[in-house]
């Protein structure tokens, strides 16, 4: 799929929430498998685990409980294998659909092909593991068994270098874009590591960062950036550019009012409560965005997902004006 050459943006409406706190508890990742089945990586709170849901938001039970110790993403592959770091073990463990262990890989070090820390995993056009190696402040890739492939970056905070990188993602020309959680920026590299963009600063304004944790790419080329520290998520065109943040606009999910409506002390607690924040995002740590432009977002601090669905179409050259020197904006 080619990108288009621009876009009439309508809107990036509110979805759905799946999960809740008994379920779903700070949901750190999300991945999807085969039949409609959805993964749900959590840490601490009520366990530390892969939840089972579905679109149904019904809990079908949890894997690998009491097998990680701080793990912080979550792989699916074509098989429904899961693939799962572990900052505290500086590894990755590789489980079945019904959470049998396979495999695990890595050990803790600084030499090419040790970890320090991983946090994010990405499969790139090879099906390779792309590891966020956090403090070691670089990329690396292995295969799925866990041969080291390649790495790039260093400390620092000059464009190409890295002060703890968190989130990753690879797009559709193999360009990996990093979270680059202590610098509060966003980088984007070749595969090889040859630094290509930079957008981003500390703050709390439009375009600016508070430790942004997880960054995602969709078909148009747009940009979505987990602003962990400022409660909102942003986005951005291809080449950095600011366009609009999300705050949350969350309802209840299924299983959320299931177990309200079941408690009646829960029902006055929420009858009592200011509803205005009940729908905002609390500390967003991770996002994904699927190929029908579905947006889900890891709300931390809630213990749910939130998802939003893109509203925009598809412009040809010839479809819109060139661009303005200095654009405004007006309606009529």
């Amino acid at each position: 799929m080619s990108r288009p050459y621009a876009l009439l943006r309508s809107g990036f409406p509110f979805h759905m929430t799946l999960g809740m706190r008994r379920i779903t508890t700070n949901p750190m990742d999300i991945g999807f498998g085969q039949d409609g089945l959805i993964y749900v990586l959590t840490r601490g709170g009520l366990g530390t685990h892969v939840r089972v849901i579905n679109w149904d938001d019904e809990n079908l039970g949890t894997l690998g409980d009491g097998r990680w110790a701080w793990p912080s993403s979550l792989l699916v592959d074509s098989d429904d294998n899961l693939y799962v770091s572990d900052e505290a073990k500086h590894n990755v463990t590789v489980l079945d659909k019904d959470g049998e262990h396979l495999t695990e890989w890595g050990e803790h070090g600084s030499d090419p092909g040790q970890l320090d820390r991983p946090a994010s995993l990405a499969f790139d056009g090879d099906g390779n593991i792309v590891v966020s190696d956090t403090q070691n402040h670089r990329i690396q890739t292995f295969t799925r068994d866990g041969e080291y492939i390649s790495g790039f970056g260093e400390h620092g905070a000059d464009d190409g270098q890295l002060n703890m990188p968190w989130g990753i993602c690879i797009d559709e020309t193999g360009a990996v874009y990093v979270a680059d959680w202590r610098n509060d920026r966003v980088q984007k590299f070749t595969a090889a590591g040859e630094h290509l963009l930079t957008f981003g600063r500390s703050g709390s304004g439009a375009g600016e960062f508070n430790h942004p944790s997880a960054v995602a790419v969709d078909a148009h080329g747009d940009v979505y950036v987990s602003d962990w520290g400022n409660d909102r998520v942003q986005l951005f065109n291809s080449e950095g550019r600011f366009v609009e943040e999300i705050i949350g606009e969350a309802n209840l999910s299924k299983s959320g009012l299931k177990y309200i409506q079941a408690n009646p002390q829960v029902l006055r607690l929420r009858d009592m409560t200011e509803l205005g924040r009940m729908k905002r995002l609390r500390a967003p740590l991770s996002l994904h965005v699927d190929d029908e432009f579905r947006l889900f977002i890891c709300d931390f601090g809630s213990h749910r997902i939130q998802v939003y669905k893109k509203e925009a179409y598809e412009l040809a050259e010839n479809q819109i004006a060139p661009p303005l020197r200095n654009p405004i904006m007006l309606t009529t």
